[in-house]
This record gives C-alpha cells, sequence and structure tokens, in this order.
C-alpha cells in the first residue's frame, strides 16, 4: 500500500448516507465488492496506454502557531506508457515540472528558474522508483501509473470497506471506498461504468493528530495524440542548471 505509507495525514470520519452499515469491528475485513471495484480500476488504468490527468489538489499544513491551513495545486500529468511521463503543478506562484523522457529525469521550478536532470532508466516504472529511492522525487499519483496499480494500493492485511454507491463527485455517480492500513486511511470515489478511474482521493493518518489530510479531484483522459514533443525539456534560455542532491 505504497501510496498510503507514503503519506502522513490524519482522518476521523463519520459516514451518514441512506443503506451505509458496516460492523463496529471491521479489522482486516476486506468487502468483496470493494475488491472487485479496486480490481476494474487497476485493470482499466492498466490499459490505458497514453493518457492526461487534470487534477485540484489541497494539502492540508500546520503553523508553528498550530493553525491548521490547506494548500491547493492545478496539477497536470502526462503518460505514455511506453517510457514517458511529464507532471505540471503549479500553487499560484510556482510552476513545478517533473519530466521522465528518453532514459533522462528532470525536475524545474520555474520560479527559481533552476532545473535538475539526471540518467534514469528505460523503463517509466523502473525511472519512477529510481526518481523517489535516489532523490526522494515522487510524481504525484504515480500509483495509477503502474501496471500493478492493485499491489500499490492494497495489502492483504488492509481493511477494506464498500461505503456506497449513491456518491456523487461534480456530477458523475461513484462508487465510495475506504482502505485502512496500519499508518493511514484512503477513501477513493471510483466513477461507476464502463470507465473505473478514481474522481476523488483523500488520504489521512490514523497516527497525527489535528487531522491534517490530503485529497484530489481528479479529471482523465485518454489521449492517443501525445507527441513525444510534450514529453521533451527545453531549457528557458536564462535558465540555470544545478546537481539532484541524493534521497536521505
Amino acid at each position: 500500500m505504497n501510496i498510503l505509507i507514503r503519506a502522513v495525514f490524519a482522518l476521523l470520519f463519520t459516514f451518514f448516507a441512506a443503506g451505509a452499515t458496516f460492523a463496529h469491528n471491521t479489522a482486516g475485513h476486506q468487502d468483496p465488492k470493494a475488491v472487485e471495484v479496486l480490481n476494474n480500476l487497476a485493470a482499466y488504468t492498466a490499459s490505458m496506454d497514453r493518457f492526461v490527468i487534470t487534477g485540484e489538489t489541497h494539502t492540508d499544513a500546520r503553523l508553528d502557531v498550530g493553525l491548521i491551513i490547506s494548500n491547493s495545486r492545478e496539477s497536470q500529468l502526462f503518460v505514455d506508457r511506453s517510457g514517458s511521463l511529464v507532471v505540471s503543478s503549479f500553487d499560484g506562484v510556482d510552476t513545478s515540472e517533473i519530466y521522465i523522457h528518453d532514459g533522462m529525469l528532470t525536475v524545474f521550478s520555474c520560479k527559481h528558474n533552476y532545473y535538475a536532470r539526471t540518467k534514469a532508466p528505460e523503463n517509466l516504472e523502473a525511472a519512477l522508483h529510481f526518481a523517489l529511492d535516489e532523490f526522494d522525487v515522487e510524481t504525484p499519483l504515480m500509483d495509477f501509473v503502474f501496471a500493478d496499480a492493485l499491489s500499490h494500493l492494497l495489502d492483504d492485511q488492509d481493511t477494506v470497506i464498500y461505503l456506497t454507491d449513491k456518491s456523487r463527485i461534480r456530477g458523475v455517480d461513484c462508487h465510495h471506498i475506504i482502505v485502512r492500513g496500519p499508518e493511514v486511511d484512503l477513501q477513493l470515489w471510483v466513477e461507476e461504468g464502463d470507465r473505473p478511474v478514481p474522481r476523488k482521493i483523500r488520504i489521512t493518518s490514523i497516527l497525527e493528530a489535528g487531522s491534517p489530510r490530503h485529497y484530489a479531484f481528479l479529471d482523465w483522459s485518454l489521449r492517443t495524440d501525445l507527441e513525444p514533443a510534450i514529453f521533451e525539456f527545453d531549457a528557458p534560455e536564462d535558465s540555470i542548471e544545478i546537481e539532484f542532491i541524493g534521497a536521505p
């Protein structure tokens, strides 16, 4: 359950919805209907060779005075499973970009006009692991890029609960599922019908006080017209190349 282990957020939730009932003791239980939805999600996203995810993400942060605020970003993720990926994320001030293409990993900050480049594996999934393990560079929603997305979302010992099929996310009917691991909880709203993609995710930590959380609204688009030039980093004229620092 990598997406959960890497996130450090918290969830205290009470669910009020018609038809949503579950036992007080659900530890280790995996609802067959919820597992089926997750299997369908993993199979469908794995079948997408080229796609674009547009997301609006919100992450809680605690100030020194203890006040929790929410930081918002707009992100776009372009994926070509043959070996290329580019992420663009804008927080209202700075645009950050990550490129994986042609055996190279590049990270760029528009605000500082800095970029760093290094050789990376040609295989996209191997390059994602390389970016995370070597430099602590994590691509948003990277678990959905892997062909075996289910193994990144769910462990055998996790609790999986199917809450309802009556959840509505921005005009789309969704299955509402929660996965509880030993450290964090993940809520997924998965589109109903023949396009079972996650339309909203919410990650929280069982361990951290104050209930900070991360959540995102997602739009998915199958794209067969992604040109190689989309994935190529063209350094701005006055930009400065710097070196990566290894992950702690």
